[in-house]
């Protein structure tokens, strides 16, 4: 990750290499090309091509790729320069240039640094900052995990919370533009008579007529209004399409690391059964030899029995996992997910303060917030506007049949008078303004919440990965010397059969502990990821009971799940 003392160091040593190139003139001595991958190629090609100076005058930048050098047959050595380095042939200048097209820079009239050169170099480094800064806002901490990206990817395409939010989002979207619209004109039919019978045609003051009005608002209040709903509809956009997804995106990564464990633990059921296999036959050996009873062999029997039990529910576990999954991506709830998977192992937590920063930039309901204290802007800049009065023309045609002086015409302009501001648009106003103070304060109050909740969730994770490392590096080692030991004992007839099955039961519960414990930290990390306001909740670790029966039936192989009452992972 580039970070700000990173690039603080490249833009002294690259500045002050250009300004000692500029001020001597000297050509440059460069062998870099392009470094990075991805999106940011181009940019990191910009930032190595911009430490030619550097590389020049205070020797190879370390982000530099040297050039292999040209095969000996040259024709003759190259010319150095007046600072005793070697100057560049025209095989050696082209290369250069090709990097420099690569990178995204035309550099072949700028073979000597130059004012043009300088400000790109500092619009380069402005952009580097920049991204380091955005990078720095973005750290995930989700495991990588091709098949749950591809799960993710699936979910967000057909997941119908998301097409629920995407209409939401159309839906305020369709009103802008009535918002920014004049209001529909009036049309009236009049007639006008003079005296008690009919009089069109025949009187003066008689006629038949037709009148249009049209209001029209103070100038810039429909722009304001339109302005206003659109930004609402972000509001919706930013807010409830992006809490969907990571909503949906939490809750499919947690069901597959829940598929993950529980054909983990499958296997771990076969491991056993191995073991059990083993030492059923130990047993019958030795009751062959007379030196065991046979309740010894029937109770490695019995073991035997119940590992199929274990297996049998384990089946079931798995078949609702799949079910979950593909219920969550709309699949039919049978289709097999034969997707190999790994959990995933224990890795080093960025510093706290770096991922509540992302936490909070990537926060749905903090940028839903800052998108409404915009539209109350708005909204209070609305309000202003409507103690200004609106107007309405208006015109009509008026006929009065055959008499003399022809048909009438009329036209007017008729304008609103806010007599009531103190009681209608101050309080509207105010109203506004306090909408906007409220959701100013919401800010801190967001920023406050999750960072409670995201230093909660890194603390349970440094936990989570705390025992994951205690179990994988003692207590799972210590498990399997101390049955190898009881099984070595038992077969010298120094302990009882018993206790070579305490030490399984326990070598087998403790590695389930170990793979819960992984899982478990990968769901911590999947709700740091999800930003959510609400607190989170781990059930219990898996284990493999002992025993037969009831212990075998409550067992659960499903990993310590979060759940919210704001966005379920179940």
């Amino acid at each position: 990750m580039l970070t700000p003392r990173y690039v603080f160091a490249h833009i002294v040593f690259t500045l002050s290499g250009i300004a000692g190139t500029q001020s001597r003139r000297e050509p440059f001595s460069p062998a870099v090309s392009c470094g990075g991958e991805g999106a940011d190629r181009r940019m990191r090609g910009r930032f190595t091509w911009m430490s030619f100076a550097l590389e020049q005058n205070v020797g190879r930048s370390h982000l530099s790729r040297i050039r292999p050098p040209h095969p000996p047959s040259a024709p003759s050595p190259p010319a150095k320069n007046r600072g005793g380095r070697r100057a560049l042939d025209e095989t050696e200048w082209k290369d250069v240039q090709a990097d420099g097209e690569e990178c995204g820079l035309n550099l072949k009239h700028h073979r000597t640094p130059s004012l043009r050169l300088l400000s790109c170099g500092f619009a380069a480094f402005l952009l580097l900052l920049t991204a380091s800064v955005a990078i720095a806002q973005t750290v995930r901490l989700a495991p990588a995990d091709p098949v749950a990206d591809r799960l993710v990817a699936e979910g967000l395409r057909s997941a119908p919370e998301v097409v629920e939010a995407r209409a939401a989002i159309e839906a305020a979207q369709r009103r802008i533009e009535p918002a920014r619209t004049l209001p529909d004109p009036s049309a009236s039919f009049v007639y006008q008579n003079d005296g008690r019978s009919i009089s069109l045609g025949n009187a003066e003051g008689s006629f038949i007529g037709l009148m249009l009005s049209q209001p029209l608002p103070w100038p810039g209040k429909l722009a304001l209004a339109g302005k206003a709903i659109a930004s609402e509809a972000r509001e919706i956009e930013v807010g409830t399409l992006n809490r969907t997804g990571l909503t949906i995106e939490a809750r499919i990564r947690n069901a597959w690391y829940d598929l993950v464990l529980a054909r983990a633990l499958d296997r771990l059921i076969e491991e056993r059964r191995t073991t059990a296999q083993q030492i059923e036959s130990t047993a019958r050996d030795r009751y062959v030899a007379g030196l065991a009873v046979q309740q010894d062999v029937l109770r490695a029997q019995i073991e035997l029995a119940r590992i199929d039990e274990l297996k049998a529910t384990q089946r079931a576990v798995i078949a609702g996992r799949l079910a979950e999954i593909n219920g969550l991506l709309g699949r039919p709830q049978d289709a097999p997910l034969d997707s190999p998977g790994e959990l995933p192992f224990v890795v080093p937590i960025p510093a706290a303060a770096d991922v509540v920063s992302s936490a909070i930039a990537r926060s749905p309901e903090a940028a839903a917030v800052r998108q409404g204290i915009e539209t109350g802007r708005l909204r209070v800049e609305l309000a202003r506007k409507n103690f200004l009065p609106d107007f309405v023309v208006s015109g009509g045609s008026m006929y009065r049949g055959n008499f003399a002086m022809g048909p009438m015409w009329q036209v007017g302009v008729g304008v609103s008078l806010p007599v009531w501001a103190n009681k209608r648009q101050q309080n509207q106003l105010a109203e506004m303004q306090a909408r906007v103070a409220g959701q100013t304060s919401e800010t801190d109050v967001i920023r406050r919440d999750l960072e409670q909740r995201t230093r909660e969730r890194l603390a349970q994770l440094e936990a989570a990965n705390d025992v994951a490392l205690l179990y994988r590096d003692k207590i799972s080692p210590l498990d399997q010397l101390s049955y190898e030991s009881a099984l070595s004992s038992y077969q010298n007839g120094k302990v009882p059969f018993i206790t070579v099955f305490d030490a399984v039961n326990a070598l087998y519960s403790d590695r389930a502990s170990y793979l819960g414990r992984l899982a478990e930290a990968a769901k911590w990390r999947v709700a740091i990821d999800e930003a959510s306001l609400q607190t989170t909740s781990m059930g219990s670790a898996p284990s493999i009971p002992s025993g037969g029966g009831a212990a075998a039936s409550a067992m659960s192989s499903r990993a310590p799940a979060p759940a919210s009452s704001k966005t379920s992972m179940r």
